[in-house]
């Protein structure tokens, strides 16, 4: 079928370049055709209609752009960038351009050339919030201080919204309190009330790790760790400040053991410190450590619900489900309302097989009563039903993920999983697994479906 439809496109190819058609209707179609596989994640045959078009319409810098945005989807950095340099050689709109190439830059961790990009399109489009956003933003997770505050600064300048004064406020608070206080007073509908109070503690290293926090709560965590890491300047025994510093770096990809390591040295009882490292342990596969430091944290302060809920998926890891199932079950009485919870009693009951199928369905069906437009929580009551044979119902919530999030790879492989490989669906369902996931776990398990005899 698949050879067939691929047949059948060449010959409507040659048949289209060979007719000739003045007012050329074609080229709008093939786009239209291309914007209805993008919208499906389809993105191959999408460039392929949209090269088509470009071959009719070779001066039609919009059909350009639509192509590097496809070839981006599809991770053809190279070849996006290729499309951006002809579209700019055939006059589109520079700033397009430029916010385009600033995107690719931020996907290839190029930061410095990001934030360039976007410094363009700020001085071409000088009331564009979201330029002066990238700009901010690109600058910080490169550590270009100077850079973000002056951005942020011209942001205000221009165009005085509550966004660039939250902006503004956020970048100089380690820096200059009193720019921040005045900033955030003008950041409307932004809350700002968490930063305010730790500009107001007259402790500099209590305020710094106030501070790490509030960035933390907003996920600025370059911030953050910039915060954390000026309270331990200011008190290099501040064991709180050291496992807070450490936890973000894990949190951004780096190595936060040795800050982990010394929060506990410093303050063997601190719980938020045996919390962090427990979790920075069972990420570098250390279990027996990972339990070592939670059941200490849990024989100090036991009714904590997420030392409780990290104990239940610590032992899920490790295969023993029923101290899993001991341990989730405490979290979910603790906190019942934490869906972060009742999602790793899902991966129990559902991920992991444990249990029966109606305690499966039961639980995913809470996930979704708490979360109804999360995502995830579709796909695991799609799993769920697909456990207990209720493929209607999977289908169902499947979908019901895939149109909440088209980008989620697993919910993709699920439905080529429900479909079966040897169906054009579940086919197309497990090749857009391995588009959304080419290097990861999922695009790798449905690669090796699709590569089955």
């Amino acid at each position: 079928m698949k050879v067939l439809r691929w047949v059948l496109f060449l010959l409507i190819l040659l048949a289209t370049l060979l007719l000739i058609q003045p007012d050329d209707t074609i080229a709008p179609t093939f786009v239209q055709r291309a914007d209805q596989f993008s919208a499906s994640l389809d993105y191959q045959p999408a460039a392929d209609y949209l090269q088509v078009a470009l071959m009719r319409q070779p001066w039609n810098v919009g059909v350009r752009l639509k192509l590097a945005d496809v070839l981006a989807a599809q991770r053809r950095y190279g070849e996006a960038e290729q499309a951006l340099n002809e579209a700019e050689r055939w006059g589109a709109d520079r700033a397009e351009v430029e916010q385009r190439r600033a995107q690719l830059a931020e996907k290839n961790d190029q930061l410095d050339e990001a934030v360039q990009h976007w410094q363009t399109v700020s001085a071409l489009r000088p009331l564009d919030n979201a330029a002066y956003a990238g700009v901010v933003e690109s600058a910080l997770r490169a550590e270009q201080w100077t850079t973000a505050r002056l951005a942020a600064e011209q942001w205000v300048t221009h165009t005085h919204s509550s966004a660039a004064h939250f902006a503004w406020a956020k970048v100089s608070a380690i820096d200059d309190p009193a720019t921040a206080q005045d900033q955030f007073q003008q950041a409307v509908g932004y809350a700002v009330q968490p930063f305010v109070s730790a500009l107001q503690e007259t402790d500099p290293a209590l305020r710094a790790l106030l501070l790490g926090r509030a960035y933390l709560a907003e996920d600025d965590l370059t911030l953050a760790q910039r915060a954390f890491d000026e309270a331990i300047t200011l008190n290099p025994a501040y064991a709180e400040a050291q496992a807070f510093a450490g936890f973000v770096r894990d949190q951004r990809g780096a190595e936060g053991g040795a800050w982990l390591d010394r929060a506990v040295e410093l303050d063997p009882a601190l719980i938020v410190a045996r919390y962090f490292r427990a979790r920075h342990r069972w990420t570098h596969a250390d279990l027996d450590g990972a339990l070592a430091d939670l059941n200490y944290a849990i024989e100090r302060d036991p009714a904590n619900a997420l030392i409780a809920a990290e104990l239940g998926r610590v032992y899920t890891q490790r295969s023993d489900f029923p101290n899993a199932e001991k341990w989730l079950n405490k979290a979910r009485d603790l906190k019942a309302q934490d869906v972060a919870i009742w999602k790793s009693l899902a991966e129990l009951y559902v991920g992991r097989s444990f249990g029966t199928v109606d305690q499966a369905v039961t639980t995913a069906q809470q996930i979704v009563a708490l979360a109804p437009a999360d995502a995830e929580a579709h796909l695991w009551l799609g799993r769920a039903y697909l456990r207990s044979g209720d493929r209607t119902g999977a289908e169902l919530e499947l979908n019901e993920a895939v149109q909440l999030n088209p980008q989620a790879a697993l919910a993709h492989f699920y439905q080529g999983r429900l479909y079966g490989r040897d169906t054009e669906a579940g086919r197309a369902a497990y090749e857009r697994a391995v588009m959304l996931d080419p290097t990861g776990p999922i695009g790798a398990a449905a690669q090796r479906v699709l590569s089955l005899p």
